[in-house]
Order: C-alpha cells, then structure tokens, then sequence
C-alpha cells in the first residue's frame, strides 16, 4: 500500500511542484498582448485570464497554441494533444473558487510552463463537506418575489452534501421544517416546490433553510435574502407600460433565452407576479408571460381598458398586401406565420365589429376568420391562397391600428451571363472589431477572431454574388462597427430581398466541445425563411467535408427573427476546434464555405450558375510564357474532419 501511496506522489509531483511556482499567465493574440506574445512559448486564448465561469461548472474546455517546434502538452497533469500547427483544445475539471490550469510544453530536454487562471463561484467543494455550512451565494430567493394564491413556489439552496436539509416559511401554516431532496446530479444541492393554497391570505413571507447531521454532527442555519410577497387573490393586479414596444416576452423568469415564440408586448399591461427580477404579465385566463423590470413602466393607480377592434380592412399594392385592423390601444399581440396561413391573437381585447372588406387581387390572401379563444382576446386567421406564401411580413402600431404587411414575392431579371440581375442580398459578416477581451463574437485557438474570419468570408462570397449580377449590400466594410439593432436597421433602409448572416460557432465554456462531431449549420424561424435555409444547407452537404449540424429553426437568435425578408444565419464551422479555425484562414479552403453560400443562393432563386468562359488560344512565338504551378486539387473526399480525441 505505502509504494502505492509513493508512486502516485511521484506521479504528480511535477503538477504539484509547478503549482506551487509563480508561473507567468499565459499571453493572447499578439494584437492584444504586444510582439512578445507572437514570441511566447504557450498561448491561451480561451478562457480569459481570471475569467468567472458560469456557476456550478465541473468542466470546462481551455484552448490556445504551443509555440515549440515538436513539443508535447498537458494540462494539469492530463496529456493534450496538438494540431499540426501547434494548436490545442481540451475539456478539464475545474473546482469552485480560484482555479489555475497549469500548462506544460516539453520538447526535448526543454520545458515551458505557464497558467491561466479562472474563477468559479461559489464555496469550494473541500470546503463543505468539512462541516455544516451553506453556500450563501446559492440561497433562493435571491431578490424579492410576488406570487398569487394557488402559484408554485421553488426553492433550492446549495450547501454541504449528503446531509439533511428542511426549510420553513413564516407564516404560513403547515409550512415548517419541510424535507428538501438533493440532486443526485449535483452533490450539495437541494431542491423542493411548494403549493400556495388557494384561500392563502396576503403575507409577506421568509424563508428559512435549516441543515443538520453534518460532519461532526454540526448544524448549519441560513435565511433567503428575498422575501416572498403574496397578492390579494380579490386584488392583484397593477397595471404596467411596455417602454420597448414589441418586445419579446419569456416563458419563465430568467434573463436569457427562453423567449416566448411569437408573442411581441405592447401598450399597458397586467402585472400579477415578480420573480428574479422578471415581472409576470396576465395576457387572459390561460396565458402569461415574463418581461424585464426595466421594461415595464409601473402606473399604481391606473385603471384596466379593453382594447376592441371595429373594423378590418385590406389593401393591395405592387410589393405587398395590407391588412389594418382598427382598435383603441396597442396591446399585446401573438403572431405566427404558417405554410398555409397566418395567425393573428390580439391580447386585452373584448371584440371585433365584423366589419370586413377585402381586395380580392391580393395574390396572398384568400380569407380571414376570427375567433374568441378566452376572455378579452380576440384571433384572426388569414389563409393563403393554395400555392402561395409572403415572401416576408412586417406588423406595428399606428394610433391603435395593427398594421399587417404581407410581402409579395419580389422578380429578377436573370439572364445565363447574369443569373442573379435583379437580386438585392444583405451580406453580414457577423460581430464588430473588438481585440480586447471579451471580443465580440468567438475566437480561435491562435487567435484568429470571428469577426476577421466572418469579413474574410463575406468579401469572398460577394465577389461570387456580384460576378452572377446581383446587388450585393454589405453590413462590414472593414472596422466599422454596427450593432445587431444597426444590422437590422440597414436592412429595412436598403430594402434587400434576402439577408444572409455568416458566422463561425463556438459554445459556452462549460459544453464538451469534444463529445461529438462538431461542423456546419443553417438556421432560420419562420416559414418563409425555410427555402433559403434548405438551399444554402443542402449546398454545404454537397461542397463542406465537415460533420453536418443540421438545419435548426431557432427564435431566440436575433437575425433569423427578421421577419419582412427570408433571413438566415449560417454557422460555416466551429473557429474554437483548430483545424476548422485553419479552414477559416486558409484562403483556398474557405472558398468551400463561400461556394456553398453562394450555390445554395443560386438555388433559391432558381437560377443556373453563369456558363464558364471559354478558354483563350495562346499564341506560341519566341517569347515563352512562364510557367505557373499547378493549381491544388480540389478536396477529392468528404470524410468529416475530427479532432484528436
């Protein structure tokens, strides 16, 4: 037993010696850490020095480059295997509080260290399973919460593992020493859900975890800073202006993601719950949603007034059908495009006069009906005619109206030269130039940063579109820098028939960036944005050797949201796995990329490429031409690239 003991100390007293070293933090890209970096045997690019990491990480992966001509790698102990040109990624543990990755290059005889070091919040792990303690940056509620009679309140605290742990709400009858449950999944966290009663009173309430049979049969006792609020069940409402009209609303209170497809926030609303800092809006007896404090102007005193539509026409012109209905107020919409019709639900609002005229040239529309799902919500349906579909819709206020537009499919004056005359695509290289960390969008293992990357790409994608006729707008000229919100104003400024966002992907630090094949994807949200998505994704599984990641119809990405055009945004490869962050550079291999994009184009708009030039005779005299190398072949296989697990 003891020469075991003896051989793992030997075994790791390498690691443990250099931790207890002052080792140099490794440099970033030379851009931002000056020529030395270019010099420095090891880099990191990610994660950045003294980086948080997001709360409750047991892994996550750490890339960069090895500077050393036929060296090897490990990272705390664990040996990492690098790429052709020194390139490097891997997936570790990590441990709550400070944690420093310790990295050691050997060629040779010769060794190199440096670390990077990263926070993980929270009590270290070691340090609560010593005794009973509570880890009081993991104690719900944090912030102060409002709930209804009959609401589900959930509650979770993170504290030493494999313990007994209760909690009691004051006041509340019933509702002491309750048993919370651990989370086989996550040691030291426990969770519970408790039911309001119906008939609950309006109380402010605390909450008070309590922990016992811990090491040394110590006891641990801790109070939630957010107090628990519950409305009067006659009386909860108050009333609240939407300060952003349209938008996104979410499905539960949290401050990303989970966006509530479809619905758009206008007007005054009904407030009837907070929680994480997200205030809950009534829209009728069935439905509610979650939005931003900041978005929400309270008004205490105000009264409710129901919106009501009197009147519903529709007009018709060159580019677009337009259907207006006629109310008092804006209120809160739903509105959801399908292959055969749209759907319209108008929140707050007691009726529609039924007083209905419509043109019938519109080449889109074929009927309207409407509905009434729930008290004070009203529903339209507009169905299309068979075989047809907006080319884009556009939809807002004006003095209580909803003004619906319906884009008509726009016509190009394709010829076999020119293919796409007549096409206007908005190219966006996606991300702005940022060279200090955080960038703006993702970085590669030698620092190669997305937005370099996306502009590359987009200028040679252009060059292809423009040399097949089309008008090409570009977002990116070079430095400049344009918002999401710029992006898309550009876009409606400049009228474009399509919009294409180019990307690289990368993935939140705590994903296994190694689990499985990582490559291209297309994504898109609504229907009318399907045809470009299926030609651009079907043109990168005919001409990318990557792993294919599928088409993905998402609502929470903000470009594809763009509803007056067909919008995508492409994923071209993962820039964080080194050999895709090659490709990205390597002028001759990214030209696979933008050959997609623009082959998958050419496929929307139905159109051929442009004939090839035919090759002219060269006179043969006594001046002799020099000679030119051959060029590459072009990538024979399509076997995925991976890398070395």
């Amino acid at each position: 037993m003891k020469r075991i003991v003896f051989f793992l100390f030997l075994t790791l007293f390498p690691f443990l010696a250099a931790h207890g070293q002052t080792l140099p933090a490794a440099p970033y890209l030379p851009a931002q850490e000056g020529p030395q970096a270019a010099k420095a045997p090891i880099t990191v690019q990610y994660p950045h020095e003294k980086m948080s990491v997001s709360r409750g990480a047991k892994n996550i992966f750490i890339f960069g480059q090895v500077n050393v001509p036929n060296a090897t790698l490990d990272i705390n102990g664990q040996a990492v295997p690098l790429h052709t040109n020194g390139a490097f990624l891997a997936y570790l543990p990590v441990e709550n509080g400070k944690f420093d990755f310790i990295l050691t290059a050997t060629a040779g005889e010769q060794k190199y260290q440096a670390k990077r070091t990263v926070i993980v919040p929270g009590l270290p792990l070691k340090k609560l399973f010593e005794r009973a303690e509570f880890d009081p940056e993991e104690v719900y509620p944090k912030t102060p919460v409002e709930l209804m009679p009959g609401d589900l309140l959930e509650l979770s605290a993170r504290g030493t593992p494999r313990t007994e742990v209760f909690y009691t709400l004051s006041g509340i009858k019933g509702a002491k020493k309750i048993p919370m449950k651990e989370d086989s999944a996550q040691p030291g966290i426990y969770r519970a859900k408790y039911l309001l009663d119906e008939d609950q009173k309006p109380r402010t309430v605390k909450v008070t975890y309590q922990m016992q049979n811990a090491p040394g049969y110590t006891k641990a006792k801790i109070t939630a800073p957010g107090k628990i609020k519950i409305l009067d069940a006659k009386n909860p409402f108050t009333t609240a202006e939407i300060t952003l009209p349209g938008v996104k609303v979410r499905k539960i209170p949290v401050h990303k993601e989970n966006l509530y497809p479809f619905y758009r926030a206008y007007g005054r609303v009904q407030v009837n719950g907070l929680s994480n800092g997200l205030y809950r809006i009534a829209l009728n007896e069935n439905e509610s949603a979650w939005l931003e404090a900041n978005r929400l102007k309270f008004h205490p005193f105000a009264g409710y007034t129901p919106n009501y539509i009197d009147q519903l026409t529709a007009t018709v012109s060159d580019s677009k059908t337009r259907l207006a209905f006629h109310g008092l107020r804006e209120v809160p919409i739903q509105v959801q495009e399908f292959n055969d019709r749209f759907e319209l639900t108008l929140y707050y609002t007691s009726g529609f006069g039924e007083n209905f005229s419509l043109d019938t040239t519109s080449p889109l529309v074929e009927n309207i009906t409407w509905s009434y799902p729930a008290s004070d919500t009203v529903k339209f349906v507009v169905s299309f005619k068979p075989g047809t579909g907006p080319w884009g819709h556009a939809y807002d206020f004006e003095k209580g109206t909803l003004l619906l537009d319906l884009m008509h499919k726009p016509q190009i004056a394709s010829t076999p030269q020119k293919p796409l005359a007549g096409a206007r695509i908005l190219l966006d290289a996606g991300h702005s130039p940022k060279r200090t960390v955080p960038y703006d969008g993702a970085v590669g293992p030698t620092g190669y940063l997305e937005y370099e990357a996306n502009l590359a790409l987009a200028q040679d994608t252009q060059k292809l579109l423009e040399n097949a006729g089309a008008e090409v707008i570009m977002t990116r000229h070079g430095n400049n820098h344009l918002s999401l919100q710029g992006r898309y104003n550009l876009a409606l400024k400049t009228n474009p028939q399509i919009f294409v966002s180019l990307h690289y992907n990368a993935l939140p630090e705590t994903a296994n960036p190694l689990a499985r094949p990582r490559g291209y994807s297309v994504y898109y949200n609504y229907p009318h944005s399907f045809g470009l998505a299926q030609a651009v994704y079907s043109a990168f599984t005919r001409q990318v050797p990557l792993p294919d990641n599928g088409m993905i119809a998402n609502d929470i990405l903000f470009i594809p949201r763009i509803p007056q055009m067909p919008s995508i945004l492409v994923e071209n490869a993962y820039i964080i796995l080194p050999e895709q962050e090659e490709m990205a550079k390597d002028p001759a291999k990214r030209k696979l990329f933008a050959n997609a994009i623009y082959e998958g184009i050419l496929d929307f708009y139905g159109v051929k490429p442009a004939p090839p030039k035919a090759n002219k005779k060269v006179r043969r005299g006594k001046r002799r031409l020099k000679r030119t190398k051959a060029a590459p072949k072009r990538w024979a296989n399509k076997t995925p690239l991976s890398y070395p697990r």
